[in-house]
């Protein structure tokens, strides 16, 4: 910017008079002697100067002074700097006079169009700018007066109205933004009156990469970032977005576009300007990703196909890129060592991925657009879209682990969650089976089973999956192109959300045709995630035993109740073949050498989990029905609900809840007796459900007949729960 190097002065010798003896210009003389901040800013001092600017301003911004006035602010900006001087100076009335004489600058700017009229009014603009930023750092009590006077939404007006924060931002931007972060910085009441009076849209134009005419506006990207985080932090500009539809398809502009530019700008990352683009970025990104999480609204302006397509965009540019060496996250792998700890995730959330948060911040983004109800259709049908997609998930990664491996990685993980998301409606989930056969059979094989080493794509393709399970007309295929043994292989992999899909698919496959197939194949050798020789029955029946997470344990013995009532209701099959099938299926479960305990998981959901989970408790109750039913020669299901009807067998985790206990640990009681539960539930206790309580009685009247029938085989039974199941049990039915 170019400063004056004279000042236009009147022939009129009263008014040079005038110039040469105003309280500014004696100040600025004496502030060259003084060479003393202190002294400057005494009240016998600067008092008179600061009255003079506040009641005088046609004179002090006039074309004969408002250079000394300009000068002056200059000076009490640069004596602002030191805190002493700054906590002096917010005791006089300079937050006022400086909010006053902002106001009256930005609007004289406004009725003057060319450069030589604006110059004197940019010079002091500059510097009242500069002097509000410096008085306001770290001050409180200096924030609360120019927000009271309207400094703070004078410097929101200037960012929106003064040509030269764009086309001189050094150092007309560097001033205005410079002010907007130093004035509202932690300050909840300022940032909302920036907000407010219009401000987050004039550092989304900062941001932009059209706005940056020359390298000089990238030097203002680091503060206009700061500036604009602070606006966004928590709440605080939800409704500008809400209200400001362009907002985050600004963002996401923007974002896609430096993508562009710091890739075609490889070999240059040291650069002052590439430093900027990339704290640009990731800035918007974490304003953009923010104010989705606070606003659905937000999330549902981009519901459109082309902004998909720029996240993809995105995402593949972090991939490739990676996180800068001087990033803070921490760089762990994706091994199925390190998803061991994770707990259970929604098939639609992506598992975190450490090593590169903004990509994951990036996939969130599109799995919340992907999940909006309201553009289901509108997505799931955009060609464009689905090429993209379907050309992710098809790609040849191969089985070397590399940058490239890495790379198409993520862009996998990031496809099926959106593909899933997308797929979650009978119609689209049918579609994508019957139109594109090869991409399940990638997706079964090359991302869901274990060969694949990256968790987050395993567990984004294995939800992907299970959605895709849902809609009859897909079972049969799903099962002909592979699936069932790949969901077996995965049923006691350490990562529990591959855990908890594999076990929901194979419930999904047993409501279905090919349900007989996937019952008898649980029971025949096969190869587990680790590559060890294995039976899927065996290894369900651990988890649900061993695990402590209640999601894994509710979803596996719902599998379990699943297969009891599949298998010993076979006759409710009308094709032959399945009914032969099942009963192989029975007697392999029924085999003594194998030892298949069905009832303890069962018992254990009733008990532990039922009061919080009615249905599944209902569904466990008919199962153990079904099994007090049958009438296969040993009885080792029935005598196995008997005897854990005696207090003195108790179940795993009662027996976990009691340790707990003992050391100090556990809060709750441990869990009732299996007895107590059923007592309480034929009862109708604490809101039980009627038709659980109608299930229980039907338990206790097949329990009761099969000892009826055969009463030689008594001495069989645990004498303590025969006992329980007599004296406390029975009775009940005849209530």
């Amino acid at each position: 910017m170019v400063i004056p190097t004279h000042i236009r002065r009147s022939t009129d010798s009263a008014s040079n008079s005038n110039s040469n003896s105003t309280p500014v210009k004696a100040w600025l003389t004496s502030v060259e002697s003084w060479n003393d901040p202190n002294r400057a800013t005494e009240a016998t001092n600067i008092d008179a100067v600061l009255e003079h600017l506040g009641n005088s301003q046609d004179q002090a911004v006039g074309s004969a002074h408002i250079v000394d006035t300009a000068k002056a602010f200059k000076a009490l900006a640069d004596m602002s700097r030191n805190p002493a001087i700054r906590q002096k100076l917010t005791a006089t009335t300079l937050p006022q006079v400086s909010s006053q004489l902002l106001q009256r600058t930005q609007g004289d700017l406004a009725k003057r169009d060319s450069d030589n009229e604006r110059a004197e009014h940019v010079f002091l603009l500059v510097q009242v700018l500069r002097c509000i930023c410096n008085l306001s750092a770290d001050n409180d009590e200096a924030r609360a007066e120019i927000l009271r006077h309207g400094g703070v939404q004078a410097v929101a007006k200037v960012l929106q109205t003064v040509s030269e924060v764009w086309r001189q931002p050094l150092p007309v931007g560097q001033a205005a933004f410079g002010a907007a972060l130093n004035v509202a910085l932690d300050n909840e009441a300022c940032a909302k009156a920036l907000v407010d009076a219009g401000a987050v849209a004039a550092h989304l134009k900062g941001l932009s990469p059209e706005s940056a005419a020359s390298d000089d506006a990238y030097a203002v990207w680091p503060l206009i970032s700061m500036s604009l985080d602070n606006l966004c932090e928590g709440n605080r500009a939800a409704t500008a977005f809400e209200g400001n539809a362009h907002f985050a398809q600004s963002i996401l502009r923007s974002l896609a576009r430096l993508a562009r530019l710091i890739s075609n700008n490889e070999g240059a990352e040291d650069s002052d300007a590439s430093r900027a683009m990339r704290g640009a970025q990731r800035t918007l990104l974490w304003v953009m990703c923010e104010a989705m999480e606070k606003s659905p609204a937000v999330a549902a302006q981009l519901c459109q196909p082309e902004s998909l397509l720029a996240l993809f965009d995105i995402l593949e540019f972090y991939l490739t890129n990676g996180v800068p060496d001087n990033d803070d996250d921490a760089q762990t792998s994706d091994s199925e060592e390190h998803g061991a700890e994770s707990s259970a995730l929604p098939p639609n959330r992506p598992m975190p991925q450490a090593a590169n948060r903004y990509a994951d911040a990036v996939t969130q983004a599109i799995v919340a657009i992907s999940g909006d109800d309201s553009a289901l259709t509108t997505l799931f049908d955009s060609q464009s879209l689905r090429i993209r997609l379907l050309g992710i998930l098809s790609a040849d990664r191969g089985t070397t682990q590399d940058a490239r491996t890495t790379r198409l990685d993520g862009m996998a993980a990031a496809a099926a969650l959106c593909l899933g998301n997308l797929a979650r409606t009978d119609d689209h989930c049918a579609r994508l089976v019957a139109e594109h056969p090869a991409l399940v059979r990638t997706l079964i094989h090359e991302w869901f089973a274990p060969r694949s080493t990256n968790v987050r794509t395993r567990h984004a393709a294995s939800g992907l999956l299970k959605n895709l399970c849902l809609p009859g007309a897909n079972k049969q295929a799903l099962a002909d192109f592979g699936l069932v043994p790949v969901a077996y292989a995965n049923i006691d992999t350490m990562v529990v959300p591959i855990q908890a899909n594999s076990i929901g698919i194979l419930r999904h496959l047993l409501n279905g045709p090919p349900a007989a197939e996937v019952l008898l194949g649980m029971f025949h050798p096969m190869t587990n995630c680790r590559g060890e020789p294995s039976v899927a029955m065996k290894d369900l029946l651990a988890v649900v035993r061993q695990t402590d997470i209640d999601a894994i344990r509710c979803e596996g013995t719902r599998l379990v109740a699943a297969v009891v009532k599949k298998i010993y209701l076979v006759k409710q099959s009308n094709e032959q073949k399945t009914r032969d099938l099942l009963e192989q299926a029975r007697g392999l479960l029924e085999d003594a050498d194998n030892k298949y305990d069905v009832v303890t998981p069962l018992v254990t959901l009733v008990v532990v989990d039922g009061r919080r989970h009615p249905l599944l408790q209902q569904e466990s109750l008919v199962a153990l029905t079904v099994l007090a039913a049958t009438h296969a020669q040993n009885a080792n299901h029935v005598r196995r609900i008997v005897e854990l009807l005696s207090p003195a067998n108790t179940l795993p985790q009662q027996q976990s809840a009691a340790a707990d206990t003992e050391e100090g640990e556990g809060e709750q009681a441990p869990p009732q007796p299996f007895s107590d539960v059923l007592q309480a539930v034929v009862r109708q206790d604490d809101g039980v459900w009627p038709q659980a309580a109608l299930q229980a009685k039907s338990l206790l009247k097949s329990l009761s007949d099969q000892i009826a029938n055969d009463p030689d085989n008594q001495r069989n039974f645990d004498v303590a729960g025969l006992q329980v199941l007599q004296d406390d049990l029975l009775p009940l039915l005849l209530q």
